[in-house]
């Protein structure tokens, strides 16, 4: 393991490196060795989540596939400077880092084919790369659930609007400090969006986002202010209005827009995927926001399917 990392999301990978940016910050990129041959697989978690919040549904992946995921910059074992959240965590500083850790991983991999796989926050910033114009050549791209927020004039505007003010809100209020990572997931099990996860995939999350505290017990990895700016900083980036420039092919992935508590991103991906050339659209039935936790076999079956023709 290279760099300064003292705390691991993912801690049974096949290897562990750094990948250190410019200003700073350390992102810890895990791999999971899989089929010798086989095409690569990058991927990127969903805010307030890690790499290892995955960990279970990503080893399945690597059954056919060579995995590789990382701790976005205040997530997980990452490090970052200090300094005002709006230099430090910003859209595009997101989209800086998943430009060096695919370089990086490119380089590890060689001339072998490497798609990418982004979960909510993973997949905004994704897409938002691929606005700039700079996006890696990924030989896919699948994107779950990307939080694009929609415009004034959609339909879903009022309602989203609402939602992500609470949400901001709700995330101030996070307790922080837990005496263990199954003391949190039996506070979260069946509440809400948490009620369908698989059972491994919860434990792996709670695993995942806290770490030992000094003070003992353990403390929460992503800060309450950390994860409630970058909610806010993907809502008002206007990402809606650059969906025309995504320079990639797009396979969007998302929930069902009928679930209950489902979030608004479900019903808002088919006219999302009508703004973006190319995109092909699938929707899991009866699975919400947090799709993959929920239904990780359906959604392994779907990464291979669009790796197929690798």
């Amino acid at each position: 393991m290279t760099g300064s990392l003292t705390f691991l999301s993912l801690d049974d990978a096949s290897e562990v490196f750094a990948v250190a940016m410019t200003d700073g910050a350390l992102l810890p990129v895990y791999e999971i060795a899989g089929t010798k041959g086989a095409p690569a697989l990058l991927f990127g978690h969903a805010n307030g989540m890690a790499a290892g919040s995955y960990g279970p549904w990503l080893k399945r992946l690597a059954a056919r596939t060579h995995v590789f995921a990382f701790d976005a910059r205040g997530h997980g074992g990452s490090t970052w400077p200090e300094g005002r959240l709006e230099e430090v965590f910003s859209v595009d500083r997101m989209a800086d880092d998943l430009a060096a850790v695919t370089r990086a991983v490119a380089a590890r991999v060689g001339g072998a084919p490497l798609a990418y796989a982004g979960h909510s926050l993973g997949g905004a910033s994704a897409l938002w790369l691929a606005m700039r114009g700079e996006a890696p050549r990924w030989s896919a791209a699948m994107i779950f659930e990307p939080p694009i927020f929609p415009p004034p004039t959609s339909p879903l505007y009022a309602a989203a609007t609402e939602k992500q003010i609470r949400l901001v809100e709700g995330t101030q209020k996070r307790r922080t400090h837990w005496p263990s990572p199954d003391a949190l997931a039996e506070r979260l099990k069946g509440r809400g969006m948490f009620a369908r996860f698989d059972p491994a995939m919860l434990a792996a999350h709670c695993r995942a986002t806290l770490k030992p505290a000094a003070e003992g017990g353990y403390r929460l990895c992503c800060p309450p202010p950390v994860e409630g700016f970058i909610f806010k900083s993907h809502w008002q980036a206007g990402s809606w209005a650059r969906l025309g420039d995504v320079s990639i092919a797009v396979d969007l992935i998302g929930g069902d827009a009928d679930v209950p508590d489902n979030d608004w991103v479900s019903a808002a991906l088919p006219e999302m995927a009508r703004q973006i050339a190319g995109a092909h659209l699938t929707q899991v039935k009866g699975a919400g926001h947090l799709l993959i936790s929920e239904q990780p076999e359906f959604c392994a079956h779907l990464v291979w399917q669009h790796m197929a023709a690798l």
